[in-house]
């Protein structure tokens, strides 16, 4: 597959129309898991042995032991980024995508029992990776199963026509799901109160940061390609495709720890824009949030009644009052 990310749509049917996956089964480690066995070619962008690995990450050993190790990784990379990500989004998208991506509270679950469904998940989502990349490249036993796949079409095998056509559409199916699963997602709770939301020059710098090491990654991957083979090597784009994917993904891992364990050492929301009420309310998870945002449609309805809190029915009825400042005591 030239697009990993395309593997996830091979775990959709372990996920419900909310993105919760089914049962005990843990939605973040079937996707994640459906990326891992490709990791080592993009690790290879700084450590260009680590292609060779993949040979490992593809094997059935490999599912059950790198494999689910990458896949750790990978989500506890997701887990730092998450939130910070989220903080991005404009504020009218924010809640429910963040309900979204939350999904269950891992907290409900025995540590125990949790570390064995996630093993599982993940070694069922590499799973996934390996079974559909066996009938879409060369030499693997898919591809030895089906002749036809490696007859030439029009100067290309089939299973290069299956390997992009299936990125294609694999990519099709995901926007798609995404799409349903932010429908039927109420929205969450507030983004934790140690999460800053940037300002517009804030969301700038972060994607020129983030965009800028996806750049730099496209290029060296290339670049490095381009010295060992020459440039007369590419007889067409489908030959660097590939190179360049796993440059960009290798860029945009740096840049999301970048700027994801930045955001987390910030700490703190900046002030309110101008026009915005920088009264804060407590949520249900405990952080702080302000009367307009996150709003459930209950908490809508019982404003709407007159049942809201007082502190917000004041503030929105243009009664509230700034909190006083402390004063000196006597000298």
């Amino acid at each position: 597959m030239p697009f990993t990310l395309g593997h996830a749509a091979a775990v959709l049917p372990g996920l419900r129309r909310n993105g919760t996956a089914h049962g005990p089964l843990v939605a973040s480690a079937l996707v994640a898991g459906s990326f891992a066995p490709d990791m080592t070619y993009f690790a290879a962008t700084a450590f260009p042995d680590a292609m060779a690995f993949g040979d490992v990450t593809h094997s059935p050993v490999g599912i059950v032991t790198a494999d689910v190790l990458i896949t750790a990784a990978l989500v506890a990379l997701w887990l730092t980024v998450r939130e910070p990500l989220v903080a991005l989004l404009p504020a009218r998208w924010r809640g429910r995508v963040y309900g979204l991506v939350v999904g269950r509270r891992w907290r409900e679950r025995h540590p125990v029992v949790l570390a064995g469904w996630f093993v599982l998940s993940a070694a069922l989502g590499a799973t996934t990776h390996v079974v559909w990349d066996s009938f879409t490249h060369i030499d693997r036993w898919g591809t030895r199963a089906i002749p036809f796949l490696g007859e030439v079409v029009a100067g290309f095998p089939v299973y290069l026509y299956a390997q992009y056509g299936g990125s294609a559409l694999a990519l099709g199916l995901l926007v798609r799901f995404a799409a349903r699963a932010l429908r039927a997602t109420a929205p969450g709770a507030g983004l934790p109160a140690g999460v800053p939301v940037p300002d517009r020059r804030g969301r700038l710098v972060a994607a020129g940061l983030i965009g800028g090491c996806v750049l730099a990654g496209v290029a060296h991957r290339v670049l490095r390609w381009a010295a060992y083979w020459g440039w007369d090597r590419i007889e067409t784009p489908l030959d660097v495709i590939p190179t360049a994917c796993f440059g960009a993904g290798a860029g945009l891992a740096v840049g999301l720890v970048l700027y994801g364990t930045g955001a987390r050492l910030r700490g703190a929301s900046p002030a309110p824009a101008a026009g915005t009420p920088a009264t804060a309310l407590p949520d249900a998870e405990g952080g702080d949030r302000t009367p307009q945002e996150d709003r459930t449609p209950r908490e809508e309805q019982a404003f709407r009644e007159g049942r809201a809190p007082r502190e917000e029915q004041a503030f929105r009825e243009g009664r509230a009052s700034r909190p006083e400042r402390s004063r000196p005591g006597p000298r």
